[in-house]
């Protein structure tokens, strides 16, 4: 469920005209990227190499004078989420994530509840990263099972048993300092629901403070895709099918009491929170650090240098390594509240939207956005459970599956409304 932005002439004028401008957000990611991995899962299409360990080292090198030279009004500002993602950042080695650590905590303002994640593969996680990552803050590791099935596993590239991840997950929970949360793919080649539920119950015993629930996305040029096609993998389940798993997934959580914090992530502890992901559908401002990494400011999105030379460039050259960057529309505080309310709460209520609809254009944005709400309900999509709320439409289980399909079809009718009007 993205948003367009129209690209801007001068990417680094803009970034400047971000940063020094007053902040006044009511909250702060920084994410950090680390774009190596040392094998490739099937269906990854974030993969860039896994470089020797010379290359890593003078990344790291690289990112921590990035980070040190950052400079905007956000500084003072308490950050309540840092992203460590990638790639795979636990391929670090722990002088290297201390390091960045320790700049992190000198160069930012972090609120005392501070989310630290930490991205991590189950091969290769051993005791002295995890010390380094304890020692440096980090109070969350994020962990890229997709499937406890081994079988299943080895078929999309990841390397891990189902012992090793469970054993892995047992390691980190042993330490009773960290939410350690996972994701869980449905939808993987050959998968049935028998072998789903199993992965459930494995989740839910296994200690997981908290997980992502998440259709496979096949990609066709890649290489899951080109198995499949030639018939070294079975087919992956079709829509239908996919849908049903969805629906055991959501019916077999509830059952077993799992707290749900958004539309894709459920909690077993108190411990997790997931803050990354509930302020990056607010849309809230993220400060990006790292070859190719993402982020926003102000009215911006800004894309970091994917190419690592061309990084490294920018970065010795004192200059932020900006690829290019966007301006969101004038609409873009209301398409935040539609994917807010849509991702945490998994409904629409149009009274909490009004405040970010000008009044001279209320009139005519609302009753389009209720127009498709009525729409969107008529086909299934939502339904109205509170008849003494008229105005609050809640997400079906069809709706949820297709929850950003639904969501954007929200915001363009809001853009069409609220373009329709402004040109008049």
């Amino acid at each position: 469920m993205g948003y367009p932005a129209a690209p801007v002439n001068s990417p680094d004028a803009v970034w400047k005209e971000a940063a020094a401008a007053p902040f006044a957000e009511p909250s702060l990611i920084v994410y950090l990227h680390f774009p190596f991995c040392r094998s490739r899962c099937s269906f990854c299409p974030f993969y860039s190499g896994g470089g020797t360990v010379a290359e890593r080292h003078e990344y790291v090198e690289l990112l921590k004078r990035e980070l040190s030279e950052a400079e905007g009004s956000f500084l003072s500002f308490p950050v309540n989420s840092v992203y460590f993602g990638g790639g795979t950042p636990s391929d670090m080695t722990p002088d290297e994530l201390s390091g960045l650590l320790e700049i992190l905590h000198g160069k930012f303002t972090l609120a005392n509840d501070c989310e630290i994640t930490l991205e991590s593969r189950i091969d290769g996680l051993h005791d002295e990263l995890i010390d380094a990552a304890l020692s440096g803050g980090v109070n969350r590791f994020s962990l890229g099972v997709q499937t406890f099935d081994t079988d299943l596993r080895r078929s999309i590239g990841r390397v891990s048993d189902r012992e090793t991840v469970l054993h892995t997950i047992a390691r980190l929970k042993a330490r009773n300092q960290v939410s350690v949360a996972a994701d869980l793919l449905y939808g993987l080649p050959g998968q049935t629901p028998e072998m789903l539920l199993n992965d459930l119950k494995t989740m839910f015993s296994s200690g997981l403070s908290g997980f992502s629930f998440y259709r496979l996305r096949v990609h066709e040029n890649l290489a899951l895709a080109q198995s499949v096609k030639a018939g070294r993998l079975p087919p992956v389940p079709d829509e239908e099918a996919c849908f049903e798993l969805h629906r055991l997934g959501e019916e077999y959580l509830e059952a077993a009491g799992a707290k749900r914090l958004s539309v894709k992530h459920f909690s077993f502890s108190p411990r997790e929170r997931n803050l990354h992901n509930e302020i990056s559908a607010n849309k809230g401002p993220c400060l990006p650090f790292g070859a190719g990494a993402g982020g926003r400011l102000g009215n911006y999105r800004f894309k970091l240098c994917s190419d690592r030379s061309a990084y490294a460039s920018k970065v010795l050259s004192g200059v932020k390594p900006l690829e290019n960057a966007g301006k969101f529309p004038a609409d873009y505080p209301l398409g935040a509240k539609i994917s807010a309310q849509l991702y945490r709460y998994m409904s629409l209520n149009l009274d909490g939207l009004e405040t970010a609809v000008p009044e001279n254009l209320r009139p005519a944005v609302m009753a389009e956005l209720e127009k498709s709400l009525n729409d969107l309900t008529d086909r299934g999509f939502f339904e109205r459970r509170f008849s003494r709320f008229p105005k609050t439409f809640q997400l079906t289980a069809k709706g949820r599956f297709y929850y950003a399909s639904a969501g954007s079809e929200l915001m363009e009718a809001a853009a069409s409304a609220w373009q329709g009007v402004s040109q008049e």
